[in-house]
């Protein structure tokens, strides 16, 4: 290829050579050919965001091995550089450039009109002649007489349309977001894909913006993706965490996956549930990395918050800790400083199955179970009217499940009843498990042949927090600044992640933008709000990081 290239320009010199790189052998070859003795041709090396073990390895001074994430140009697809090929590509390269998938698919269908088949790994170096700015290209000397290589080393293919990750605007970006399917695949009657594709959309948005970029997925499938804007030293550290799941979209009146805007709301689902959120964190992250912070800015974007947020406990388990955290669920932009918790417990009654002529051999364990269910009905009414004292309101039971029997021609032999206690701080599974056995009990003994077992088989704190804690008197004062008005400090009823990161001793609050239809048939949220939210959290960074 570069006799080729010579050949082409006869007498005429190249000034810049744009050279793919993968390991970086092909690099090499371009390197060493136009860096020879009598020849003044600049090099500039090209790669993938999310694949860039060279600009990293010149960025470290010396070869580093990283983590990719897989990127369209799959033949730069490649996170360490040949120790062959770095000694000269170290030398001599004019300069380092990364690009998007986008950058490359929107270049190689240029090439495409412009009669030229090429794939994303030839449009990568048209991508990176596009994204120099005035400032580089007066550096590299590029003007209108200069003489440009752009090796095109691949053909056009079929691969799939990237998104673009050019976006900073905190809105455009929860329309994108919204646009990718990320519902849990463990709920609904039909299951979602879960969080693969929107992880790895954030990833590469992280990565085309230079932010530290980790991976954490111990159950594969399920990632999560923690941001890192690293402070000079000495100062305090803050989260911002949200999850990047959604409930299903069955149910789901129109289309889901708009994320259209009408009316200043924007729709679709997971809108405010909570991909504004998620936006507005990672709008806020990238906007700290020029505040010259000494503290550390954290973004846990995390899987599995709408079943049993095993992302968020990946993250803890992974040691990521800070000096406070901001959950950016929508709370319509009041500070929420306290909700319950919940056990989940399964009740299993027993029976005896037999024909269903045999009344004297069977025992019906779903007529059994009505016995402890109208048990269940008075416990619950007696627990909304207790803890008249409790902030977030008081406990409450209810059965969520009941599944028995196998055909009407027999006695059931078992009735399964799955329990959701919601629970006030310092409540327990062991406690709500004693708590249920004692009903149980009761019931066993006033009705015949009355026979049972019960287990918590999951369960999550509550959360309380000080109001008079000096991280909350800073976010609720920065957020003050951003509304124009002091905001409501409250409790709610549901469940969040906060809880998980009090628990480790992290400072934690609730705070979001205005939203409503949350697992709903239509949801929405209110699209200044997500700028607010986004600011403020800005603001809270530079403040609190300082």
């Amino acid at each position: 290829m570069m006799s080729e290239i010579d050949d082409q320009l006869e007498e005429e010199q190249a000034t810049h050579v744009f050279a793919p790189v993968g390991v970086g052998s092909f690099a090499q070859a371009v390197t060493s050919h136009f860096r020879q003795r009598g020849r003044s041709t600049r090099v500039i090396g090209v790669e993938p965001d999310t694949a860039a073990c060279l600009w990293k390895s010149l960025s470290c001074g010396e070869p580093t091995a990283i983590e990719t994430v897989p990127t369209i140009m799959a033949g730069l697809d490649c996170g360490t550089v040949s120790t062959t090929a770095w000694p000269i590509l170290s030398q001599g390269l004019s300069a380092s450039v990364t690009i998007s998938d986008f950058e490359a698919h929107s270049a190689s269908l240029y090439l495409g009109s412009c009669g030229i088949s090429a794939g994303p790994c030839s449009g990568s170096t048209v991508a990176a002649l596009r994204r120099l700015s005035t400032a580089d290209r007066k550096r590299l000397e590029i003007d209108s007489n200069s003489v440009i290589i752009l090796p095109c080393t691949e053909a056009a293919r079929d691969y799939d349309t990237p998104l673009d990750v050019a976006i900073d605007d905190p809105v455009e970006l929860t329309q994108l977001l919204v646009q990718i399917n990320s519902a849990n695949p463990n709920m609904g009657s039909i299951p979602g894909p879960g969080e693969t594709a929107i992880a790895r959309y954030i990833a590469a948005w992280l990565e085309h913006r230079d932010l530290e970029a980790h991976c954490i997925e111990p159950t594969l499938g399920r990632p999560s993706i923690v941001g890192v804007v690293r402070g000079t030293g000495g100062g305090k550290s803050l989260m911002f965490n949200g999850h990047i799941d959604t409930v299903t979209l069955v149910g789901y009146d129109k289309d889901p996956l708009s994320g259209t805007i009408e009316n200043g709301k924007l729709y679709g689902r997971g809108a405010a549930d909570m991909k504004c959120g998620v936006a507005a964190a990672m709008v806020a992250l990238a906007k700290s990395k020029h505040l010259g912070l000494r503290g550390d800015v954290i973004f846990a974007g995390v899987a599995d918050e709408e079943d049993l947020s095993i992302g968020t406990e990946d993250v803890l388990r992974a040691g990521w800790r800070a000096d406070g955290a901001i959950v950016n669920e929508p709370t319509d932009l009041c500070v929420v400083n306290a909700h319950k918790g919940f056990v989940w417990l399964e009740v299993n009654i027993h029976g005896v199955a037999s024909h269903g002529s045999r009344a004297d051999l069977g025992v019906d364990a779903i007529s059994k179970a009505g016995h402890f269910l109208a048990e269940l009905d008075r416990h619950a009414q007696r627990l909304r009217t207790s803890r008249p004292d409790s902030q977030v309101g008081p406990p409450t039971i209810h059965a969520s499940l009941i599944k028995g029997g196998e055909e009407a021609s027999s006695y059931p032999a078992s009735c399964l009843i799955t329990l959701e206690r919601r629970t006030l701080v310092g409540e327990t599974a062991s406690s709500v498990e004693y708590e249920i056995r004692d009903l149980l009990k009761k019931v066993q003994q006033q009705v015949e042949n009355f026979d049972f077992d019960v287990k918590a088989t999951a369960s999550r704190p509550a959360f309380e927090s000080d109001r008079n804690d000096a991280f909350c008197h800073v976010v609720c004062e920065e957020a003050g600044v951003a509304m124009g008005t002091a905001p409501k400090i409250k409790s709610e009823p549901y469940w969040t992640d906060c809880a998980l990161l009090a628990a480790e001793g992290i400072p934690s609050l609730l705070w979001g933008p205005i939203g409503g239809g949350l697992h709903a048939k239509e949801e929405w949220v209110d699209v200044e709000s997500i700028r607010t939210v986004s600011a403020a959290l800005t603001s809270i960074a530079g403040r609190f990081c300082k």
